[in-house]
């Protein structure tokens, strides 16, 4: 009889967003009467060691493609994770909508 010994191999890697895809803040002026504007961008794509795609899911702030209020900055996060569990780093930018006019008051 033989006895036959599998090593299990340990995925300890982080995933990473790939170098550049996680937007840069943004400053908008609002283009509406309802003082918000329409925000486009490209949700960053990551890689990891496996080969397989990590998962990344936008848990703070909004989906793109959407209307944002003017005001204070808002935060946008996107969190990275592989099949393993292994979280890597954050992807996070700031959205600022702001009202021209306003400017022109404080002057």
């Amino acid at each position: 009889m033989s006895k036959i010994i599998a090593d299990a191999i340990l995925d300890k890697e982080t995933p990473q967003f790939i170098a550049g895809e996680c937007p840069d803040d943004v400053i908008l002026n609002i283009d509406s009467a309802n003082n918000t504007a329409f925000v486009h961008w490209v949700v960053p794509s990551g890689s990891d060691n496996s080969g397989d795609p990590p998962d990344i899911v936008e848990v703070h702030g909004h989906e793109p493609d959407t209307r944002f209020a003017a005001g204070a900055p808002h935060l946008v996060k996107y969190t990275i994770t592989d099949a393993a569990g292994n979280v890597g780093s954050s992807c996070e930018f700031t959205i600022t909508i702001e009202c021209e006019w306003v400017k022109y008051l404080i002057r």
